[in-house]
């Protein structure tokens, strides 16, 4: 990896980003590294694998620049981080650009999510598959759709520890237009007993070279 920068965002909480090169991957980086390729990636296209040691890397930084002893952060089943115990946390990656949230406060609601900035098929899918009717009267530009659609991955991640299920794109909305650094989400529909339709949410975003990084943090 290179290009790593950490920036605390609490005391007990960091937010860290990288570029991770696929052409340089190779298998011996995991023994090299000392974070072992899940038996479930031994298959797994370089892609794949490069992205996963890529996370993990972060992964370990988080928890080096936190003051606590680096632990592995297996793969579940659902394809989630399992963070140990006293950590939690959230990873992205796409398309060489990889970051993370990683806090000591396991009572945090984290989500993280980098996209590559849409046009063409992509952009079109993003716009009819992702996006409701009122998300679309907010929305202006190539950014702007890419932003959302990344936001609401972002909340995903956040949310799904409590819910524990899937839940669709439409579950949130923008409630207003994009700001230059921060967007208002708001559920749609009761997905717990405390995550109720019109629970609102802001999440940070930010332009990163082709790229867009969104995150929640609370």
């Amino acid at each position: 990896m290179t290009d790593l920068r950490t920036e605390w965002l609490f005391p007990d909480t960091v937010l860290l980003t990288a570029r991770y090169h696929v052409d340089l991957y190779h298998h011996d980086l995991h023994a090299i590294s000392g974070i072992p390729l899940p038996d479930r990636l031994g298959k797994a296209v370089t892609k794949r694998r490069a992205e996963f040691l890529a996370g993990r890397l972060l992964a370990r930084q988080g928890q080096t620049a936190l003051g606590c002893k680096p632990r592995t952060v297996p793969i579940a089943a659902n394809r989630a981080p399992v963070w140990p115990d006293g950590i939690t946390g959230s990873l992205t990656h796409a398309k060489s650009q990889c970051a993370a949230l990683v806090s000591t406060n396991t009572d945090r609601t984290l989500g993280i999510d980098c996209e590559a900035i849409a046009n063409g098929t992509s952009l079109t899918a993003i716009r009819s598959q992702t996006l409701t009717i009122t998300d679309l009267g907010w929305i202006s530009s190539p950014y702007e759709a890419t932003c959302l659609f990344s936001a609401k991955e972002t909340l995903f991640k956040a949310l799904f520890p409590q819910v524990n299920r899937v839940f669709g794109f439409s579950a949130a909305e923008l409630t207003a237009a994009i700001g230059p650094d921060t967007l208002s989400l708001q559920l749609t529909e009761n997905l717990t007993d405390t995550l109720v339709a019109g629970t609102g949410f802001t999440i940070t975003h930010r332009q990163w070279e082709t790229h867009v990084l969104t995150w929640l943090a609370r």
